[in-house]
This record gives C-alpha cells, structure tokens and sequence, in this order.
C-alpha cells in the first residue's frame, strides 16, 4: 500500500522532518497558550471557526480552508467559535 489514510484525532504522523496532529474540539475549548521553538506551523481548519491569536496580539478568525503558517518560536492560543477540526502540521527548522 503507497497511501496512508488516518481519521481519528491525535498525532497522526511522527516522521524525523514533520509531525501532524489533528485535534477536534468543542465550542468554546481552548488552545493554551504554547509554543513550539524548533518548528515551523502550519495550522489549517478543516470544520468550525477559531479564533487564534499569535503573541496574544495577532488575531485570526479561521473558517474551513484557511490555513495560517507561523513560526514557531511565536506563541499561539486560541478558541473553537464552534464546533471545529483542525490539522497542526510541525515542520522541524
């Protein structure tokens, strides 16, 4: 088989360059606040809207199919507006 097909939330995939999680969250659940130093994000929705904000400042609402990249030395928090999926991928610099 050359393809790998995953549905179900958590780490999805944990290879030497990149990891991939995808967290499922309720309205209203948070995202603490974190960073991730060695990495660079991509962070991409897939159903709902967040609101996330980078360095307590930078604020985005994301709807499905936005996908907002950062650096990971940068903080990001945030909370599910509603009901919402979300795939976080972790490129190492």
């Amino acid at each position: 088989m050359f393809g790998n097909v995953k549905y179900e939330a958590g780490l999805l995939f944990n290879k030497e360059n990149f990891k991939l999680v995808k967290k499922v969250l309720k309205r209203d659940e948070k995202i603490a606040k974190h960073n991730h130093e060695n990495e660079e994000i991509i962070f991409t929705v897939l159903k709902g809207k967040m609101e996330i904000f980078l360095n307590e400042t930078e604020k985005h609402i994301l709807v499905p199919g936005d996908i907002l990249h950062f650096d990971g030395v940068n903080f990001i928090n945030g909370v599910a507006l509603e009901d919402s999926e979300v795939s976080v991928t972790l490129i190492k610099k």
